[in-house]
């Protein structure tokens, strides 16, 4: 689900956000002001940013059958929530959401997180 200004920054490609886009390790996620995003992944990880964010899908590993399971994400600015998935129930140690001045482990659950800018 896309709202207003919504892109992809896949290398020197900016995409414009669609509903069956598939995403990609090193995809940069953002929004405009007037933007809202929400995002599944495979795991079943559900992303909803607000307006002016920004993240990136850092890593992202779901062949729970060969226990490669990890989910990183970055987040630079803007408003996130966050549910966690499959990966999160499978593995607690291995989904992480960074911010410029925090780190938060995922133990299968729900929240929200802002970053603020200067």
């Amino acid at each position: 689900m896309t709202e207003g200004m919504a892109t992809v920054q896949r290398g020197d490609e900016t995409l414009p956000a669609r509903l069956g886009l598939a995403l990609q390790e090193g995809d940069v996620l953002r929004t405009g002001a007037d933007g809202r995003m929400g995002v599944v992944l495979r795991d079943d990880t559900r992303l909803s940013l607000g307006p002016e964010s920004e993240i990136r899908i850092d890593r992202f590993l779901f062949a729970p059958a060969k226990g490669h399971l990890a989910l990183v994400v970055k987040m630079a600015r803007g408003v996130m929530a966050f549910v966690s998935g499959n990966i999160a129930k499978l593995s607690h140690d291995a989904v992480r959401v960074e911010t410029p001045v925090a780190i938060v482990g995922v133990r299968g659950t729900q929240f929200l997180v802002k970053v603020e800018t200067q």
